[in-house]
């Protein structure tokens, strides 16, 4: 009796034992990857009390340009230039955590946790002044200045960064606020905009519309044997049954009574006819259509130049072709639907979800079903095609500078996935290229270098009053400038005469500053 006693008193204390060690090794792996979150949180109240006890450090963009400092009363204050403080505002953020910027991201270097033992017990027990070191960003000011320009009055986001080392060198979100008068935003002394405080470039959700065609063209590489090899008919239009979504493929337009839907409007779509915009079903009783904008017609056309001129039948039919299951997995290899727990943003995942008609497919594969894609993962799956099917994980710290002008190590460039095989990323490439040479992208192109993209008009109403989304993303091909970039204006138009344009001057500027393959090297750092 005593012995089996002695044995289940052994077991159990085992069992305690197995368990306290998972618990350990369970509270590690968390306190690993979502420690940062914690300790950057505004609700972190160890950190908002040593906001008012410590003198915070500077933040600078990468050229050294200051951004955010500590006066000499002890205010916190942003750029002496009021469009730079409103063109970084949602990259720095604000001393009072309303906004997930550096302030927020980098707090544990800007008040001094970071600091060795020494420091720490100099300030703890002697008369130095508790000092945050100085954080210089990835961003370069003018950059964000030029593309706040650009962007005019129109709300979105624009994002650049170098595909080779994942360095964000231009972030603006629109609307904007002044982090200088936060307090007054707060007490309601002062009008803030709608939404200003979050962050489109990493939070704002759209529908991608055609840039999502990106998505279908390699989910058609990987699950339809030589479809590059294949022309396609466009005849303008697919129909399907109203009620239930069944693709109808021997019912033509010219059967039926349909509604038009591609009603004229007050502002052009697209540049010389070139077609881009994710069609509205034109709907009566019985019928659905998914067509191409304004009822164009390509006729027989190559995968490529189906692309290139964005023909929404063809990629209505590749998806139909390819199936639900398969467009969902690629979506899912693609990084669509990730959480993301980078240590230098806070980045949205992207949705995917799964269609259940051959409707909502055909929908779904020119990105107008419930396709959803932040600026900031668009330009990153940019980036990866650009960059020979390898994702690199975005990032914003560029060095740390202590009080004693000691530059601190701080984490490299880092691969986060590898997304497409070389074959797959050279065809897309490829695919790319064409729509910046003769497709309708034409206007992002940059003397001087190889331009690849890809537009979007995404319908975010039935009312044809209201105008589309205006998206392109690209690339520049050229190993002395890897750059990648996203543009999306709201409810600007067609993206191929609105949202491409700005993405050409901006890809213009960074090539005019120097931006190349190698980290951008700077003794900025000295004067911070």
């Amino acid at each position: 009796m005593q012995d089996n006693s002695r044995k289940y008193i052994k077991a159990m204390l085992g069992l305690f034992c197995a368990m306290f060690l998972i618990l350990c090794v369970y509270l590690v792996y968390i306190v690993g990857v979502y420690g940062n979150r914690w300790f950057t949180s505004p609700y972190n109240t160890r950190v908002q009390a040593q906001k008012n006890s410590v003198q915070a450090g500077r933040i600078a963009d990468r050229n050294g340009q200051l951004l955010a400092y500590t006066d000499g009363e002890g205010q916190r204050r942003y750029a002496s230039e009021k469009a730079r403080r409103r063109a970084v505002c949602h990259v720095v953020g604000d001393s009072y955590g309303q906004t997930l910027g550096a302030e927020s991201m980098f707090a544990k270097y800007l008040l001094g946790f970071d600091q060795d033992m020494a420091d720490l017990f100099a300030e703890t027990f002697g008369s130095a002044t508790r000092t945050g070191s100085s954080v210089m960003l990835t961003i370069d000011g003018e950059l964000c200045d030029y593309a706040y320009d650009l962007m005019d009055d129109y709300w979105g986001a624009v994002v650049l960064m170098n595909y080779k080392t994942g360095e964000v060198l231009c972030s603006v979100s629109q609307p904007t606020f002044d982090p200088n008068y936060m307090q007054e935003y707060i007490d309601g002394e002062r009008e803030l905009a709608a939404s200003a405080m979050v962050n489109r470039v990493t939070m704002g959700k759209y529908t991608p519309g055609s840039t999502f065609k990106t998505v279908t063209l390699i989910a058609a590489l990987r699950y339809i044997p030589g479809v590059t090899e294949r022309t396609f008919d466009c005849d303008g239009a697919l129909v399907f049954d109203r009620e239930t979504g069944k693709y109808l493929p021997d019912v033509a337009v010219d059967d039926a009574e349909f509604v038009q839907a591609d009603q004229e409007t007050d502002y052009d779509r697209e540049q010389e006819g070139v077609q881009d915009t994710g069609a509205e079903p034109a709907t009566v009783e019985k019928y659905s259509i998914v067509r191409d904008s304004n009822s164009s017609y390509h006729g027989e056309i190559t995968l490529f130049e189906a692309y290139a001129h964005s023909c929404n039948t063809t990629f209505a039919q590749l998806a139909m072709e390819i199936g639900a299951d398969k467009m969902a997995q690629t979506a899912k290899d693609l990084g669509i639907g990730d959480e993301f727990l980078f240590e230098d943003m806070l980045l949205y995942s992207s949705s995917y979800e799964k269609p259940d008609t051959d409707l909502n497919l055909a929908w779904s594969g020119v990105g107008q079903y419930k396709d959803i894609m932040t600026p900031m993962q668009m330009c990153m799956l940019t980036a990866a095609v650009a960059n020979d099917g390898v994702m690199m994980q975005p990032r914003l710290l560029y060095k740390v500078v202590t009080r004693n002008d000691y530059v601190r190590s701080t984490p490299g460039n880092k691969v986060y996935k590898t997304i497409l095989s070389e074959a797959e990323a050279e065809i897309v490439q490829q695919a790319m290229l064409g729509t910046v040479e003769y497709g309708t992208g034409t206007q992002a192109d940059v003397d001087g270098c190889t331009v690849g993209g890809k537009t979007g008009s995404a319908e975010i109403s039935s009312d044809k009053s209201v105008k589309t989304h205006a998206w392109f993303t690209g690339f520049i091909q050229d190993e002395d400038h890897p750059l990648a970039v996203c543009v999306i204006l709201e409810q600007a138009g067609g993206g191929g005469s609105m949202a491409a344009p700005l993405a050409g001057k901006l890809l213009a500027k960074a090539v005019e500053l120097g931006y190349y393959c190698l980290l951008y090297t700077s003794d900025a750092a000295d004067e911070l």
